[in-house]
């Protein structure tokens, strides 16, 4: 599926739904109805922060956060996506926590069929177990993920465990991981040489992950400008989009 229908569905999915439990937060602080006014809040910071950021995907409106030191060059995702994502996750954790603690002994006011009164206290409590360390990874990184070159080089830094590798280990720098049937959109894929293939989703550092996958290949091929990752030339050359030996 393409950005465009893939954000029309997010919008026609999630959009009716945060406003709807943006609204029951409010009706419940007018009852004094708090827990549930906290839970359906939650909510719908989940659903309304998956919107925001494909909003500006889709007008590829997207600007990397970048850092550096003496030792490399740090890439971030574009705060405008990264941070609405931090948010839904933390809504959507603080709710299935808060639901599936209280929710059994009926003190959140929030109606749910009556043959699911058992499974969403259950589900809401596995949400809540996967938010979370997903949350103290997110606060101890600075963003849910990042590229980290030096001269020596790469680091991907997201889920579980990091990968990293060394640019003469790099066999390629492409979009697609040789061998998969379900390729990563927008990715910035480094083939190495012993047949493993480090994927990073590009879309939320530059439109389509194209001009960070550009940088990438740019200091795979020219180890003579390695040293740009450690002044902020490197950042310099991303927002420039300066992809030539010449440039």
């Amino acid at each position: 599926m393409k950005t465009v229908p893939i954000a029309i569905l997010c919008a026609l999915l999630f959009g009716p739904l945060g406003i709807l439990a943006a609204i029951w937060a409010v009706l419940s602080v007018g009852r004094g109805e708090f827990l549930a006014a906290v839970v359906s809040l939650g909510f719908a910071m989940f659903c309304l922060g998956l919107i925001v950021p494909f909003a500006k995907v889709v007008r590829k409106k997207i600007s990397p956060v970048g850092e550096f030191d003496g030792e490399g060059t740090t890439i971030r995702p574009d705060r405008g996506i990264d941070l609405p994502i931090q948010i839904s996750v933390l809504g959507l954790t603080v709710a299935g926590a808060l639901f599936a603690i209280f929710g059994p002994l009926g003190m959140v006011d929030i109606p749910v069929p009556v043959q699911m009164r058992y499974a969403i206290p259950f589900v809401s409590a596995a949400i809540a177990m996967m938010g979370a360390p997903i949350l103290w990874r997110t606060l101890r990184r600075g963003s849910l993920q990042y590229l980290r070159l030096t001269p020596d080089g790469f680091v991907i830094v997201q889920g579980w465990r990091p990968r990293s590798g060394d640019w003469a280990q790099v066999a390629n720098v492409t979009d697609m991981a040789p061998g998969q049937s379900a390729q990563t959109p927008s990715a910035v894929v480094l083939v190495m040489s012993d047949g493993s293939a480090p994927t990073l989703p590009g879309a939320s550092f530059t439109p389509e992950g194209r001009d960070l996958r550009k940088l990438v290949r740019f200091y795979w091929m020219h180890a003579d400008r390695r040293d740009e990752l450690t002044d902020g030339r490197a950042l310099r050359r991303l927002a420039d989009g300066r992809f030539s030996a010449d440039s």
